[in-house]
């Protein structure tokens, strides 16, 4: 068995308008979901290797003329007592064609929980975000109390 694997709630999405005071549709540059997440486990005498895929979504707003978006999201590994214990930044770049709005891509990642008692990983949790800035988390809050 391996650690589960969870969307932070809050950091399931990312929404980046361009500057300046509008928050309206016509003002969205980017916005990033994230699809799925598979997680699978190799045990090691001291360690666990986890293969974690998870799947991106990019979609380009009316703001966007570069046609690329960049999103910043977290990787966290929490213990039994869901202490962080480890956090890692990672990026996932898009470039949009012309004609689709909408970039899905696999990211694959590869975390190591080094454990005196492998069999304990189970115990763990791995949490998957984007990395927001306050303006963003209040977005996102206010979006789903709607």
């Amino acid at each position: 068995a391996c650690p589960r694997a969870s969307v932070v709630a809050d950091a399931a999405n990312v929404t980046k308008f361009r500057d300046g005071p509008g928050r309206d549709l016509t003002d969205v540059l980017v916005e990033g979901e994230f699809v799925d997440l598979l997680v699978q486990c190799k045990y090691g005498k001291n360690v666990v290797n986890i293969d974690l895929q998870v799947a991106v979504a990019g979609v380009r707003g009316p703001a966007n003329r570069s046609r690329a978006a960049e999103f910043e999201y977290f990787v966290a590994i929490a213990d039994p007592a869901r202490n962080i214990v480890a956090k890692e930044l990672f990026k996932a770049r898009f470039q949009f064609a012309d004609n689709d709005p909408r970039v899905v891509q696999l990211e694959e990642l590869e975390p190591r929980i080094p454990l005196a008692d492998v069999f304990k990983a189970p115990d763990y949790e791995i949490f998957i975000g984007f990395q927001l800035t306050e303006a963003e988390l209040a977005w996102n809050r206010a979006r789903r109390k709607n």
